[in-house]
């Protein structure tokens, strides 16, 4: 605890003696002057806590130098001592802010009494002080919650630091993109000035609380502060100026004004007006940040508009063709021989991965869309899985693969909704097929149990690394570059299928190993 600074004026040399050894005794570091208006000249120079004055004294009374310390020195506490007490000169001296007298002739003890009740007065009304900032401070919580507006959070903080400093204006500047402070919200000043402040971080009382980031209690003409040299200035009869920062980067400028000369502030002031600062800078940077996301939450959604216009357009422009392509396709194979027929089959082969890559899109689509309608009704599932597999039997035969469907003679029905299913099954029958090398065998398999239907795909494909397993499901992933140019496709297939199984409240799940293949098992609600 930093030890207590003591001023003392005293114009009788034994009096003056006979304190400094009280003083100095009870442990005070002490400075001693001779009259009052030296006692005015060092406190300009150094900070006190106490002043102990004899009332009269030559030139300058006892009361007169408190009265010009206390103008910039607010929280000095003071003590009296005089020969003849008079109730004027008490009742001054208490208006002034003295709160304690000691009449000559006195002992030691009584000087070292009084001293020590102003000092707790002082730490009282310091403490006080401290204790009221945390009003506004609850207040600035309760309302910095409640909104993220960036429009909004200045004005907020001017009128609390208004009312709660009891000041007569207040203004919050902050930087601009060009590193110029404007005034974003104001009380008690002039349209015109808050219209037509803006200034550089280095000008002005603002510019230099900002560059010197300390904040400053300013009382009457700054003109003659060296620290405001070659700067435009205006006079206030009491103002604090304090720099808003958060974590090391300066946001702007809090400032208080009071025009009334009798109440000037004082360190207490600029605590109260610092925790108030402190709540500002976060409420601002954090009102800052959410504009950003706001911002970029606009632009992601105009993307994705035009991601899902584009994919709409383009899906029905391609589809049309694409289907005369694959009947011709068709029709023409089912005539054709030899190397012709083969070349044929290779043509349906691609259109159909060209199918199967526009629906995998309009599917994302729809997902993101959340346009894909649902409707969970019960039915059986057999029809189905052989609709599934009637429909990319095509593309298993032209790699000369087996798919086996291995159902049981009685199974329970299923509640989910049918052509999501469907796509579903599609897409994790397409992914089977298109990892399982040429003559290799896809198996599926169902099994009823706990009131869930497990439908399993299992092929004899290439494996999975245990690594990559729980990124398989992500958009636009494949386990490695190669396979994407060696199989195709655009790693959207089990996205959508996990995507749609969510929709009907079913799982995906999957088993592999590297060399050996792939089990990939959908597990529906059992209907009762």
């Amino acid at each position: 605890m930093p030890q207590i600074k003591i001023l003392l004026a005293e114009d009788e040399p034994e009096v003056r003696l006979f304190c400094r050894r009280i003083l100095t005794s009870a442990g005070y570091e002490l400075v001693v002057v001779s009259d009052g208006q030296e006692a005015v000249e060092r406190a300009r120079r150094e900070r006190f806590d106490l002043l102990v004055t004899d009332i009269s004294m030559p030139h300058v009374s006892g009361l007169e130098a408190y009265r010009s310390i206390r103008s910039f020195q607010p929280d000095l506490a003071g003590v009296a001592m005089t020969g003849f007490g008079t109730m004027e000169v008490a009742i001054e001296a208490l208006r002034l802010g003295i709160s304690e007298f000691v009449l000559k002739p006195f002992q030691p003890a009584e000087l070292e009494n009084a001293v020590a009740r102003a000092l707790a007065k002082q730490r009282m009304e310091r403490e006080n002080a401290r204790l009221k900032a945390l009003i506004p401070l609850y207040e600035l919580s309760r309302v910095f919650m409640s909104s993220v507006d960036l429009a909004e959070i200045p004005k907020h903080i001017v009128r609390i630091a208004c009312e709660e400093m009891q000041a007569d204006s207040a203004s919050l500047m902050l930087l601009n993109d060009k590193g110029e402070l404007t005034i974003h919200s104001a009380v008690g000043l002039p349209e015109e000035v808050i219209n037509e402040t803006r200034q550089k971080a280095n000008e002005g009382v603002a510019g230099y609380v900002l560059s010197h980031r300390e904040p400053l209690i300013l009382q009457g003409d700054l003109d003659a502060d060296p620290r405001f040299a070659g700067r435009r200035t205006e006079r206030v009869a009491s103002a604090i100026s304090l720099p808003i920062i958060y974590k090391d980067r300066p946001l702007g400028v809090l400032n208080v004004s009071r025009t009334s000369e009798s109440r000037p502030f004082n360190e207490g002031d600029v605590e109260l007006l610092a925790v108030l600062g402190s709540q500002a800078a976060v409420a601002i940077e954090n009102a800052r940040l959410f504009r950003e996301i706001q911002d970029a939450y606009q632009k992601l959604a105009e993307l994705d508009h035009l991601k899902s216009e584009f994919i709409s357009i383009a899906s029905h422009e391609l589809r049309s063709p694409l289907a005369v392509i694959l009947a011709y396709a068709a029709l023409l194979e089912e005539e054709a021989t030899g190397a012709v027929r083969e070349h044929l089959g290779q043509v349906v082969q691609a259109a159909m991965q060209l199918k199967s890559i526009i629906d995998e899109m309009v599917s994302l689509r729809r997902l993101d869309t959340r346009e894909t309608q649902v409707v969970i009704t019960a039915f059986d599932l057999e029809p189905v899985v052989r609709a599934v597999v009637a429909d990319l039997q095509p593309l298993a035969e032209g790699k000369r693969q087996q798919v086996i469907v291995d159902l049981p003679d009685v199974l329970p029905q299923v509640k989910a909704d049918q052509q999501v299913l469907q796509l579903i099954l599609g897409n994790l029958l397409s992914n089977a097929i298109k990892f399982t090398p040429e003559e290799g065998e896809i198996r599926i398999s169902v099994k009823a149990g706990e009131g869930r239907v497990v439908i399993s795909i299992r092929d004899t494909g290439i494996g999975i690394p245990p690594e990559e397993l729980t990124r398989i499901f992500q958009r636009f992933y494949q386990v490695e570059d190669s396979l994407r140019r060696r199989h195709g496709g655009i790693g959207l297939g089990l996205a959508i299928a996990r995507g749609m199984a969510e929709l009907i409240d079913g799982q995906i799940s999957v088993e592999s190993e590297v060399g050996r293949g792939s089990t990939f098992s959908l597990s529906l609600l059992q209907a009762s």
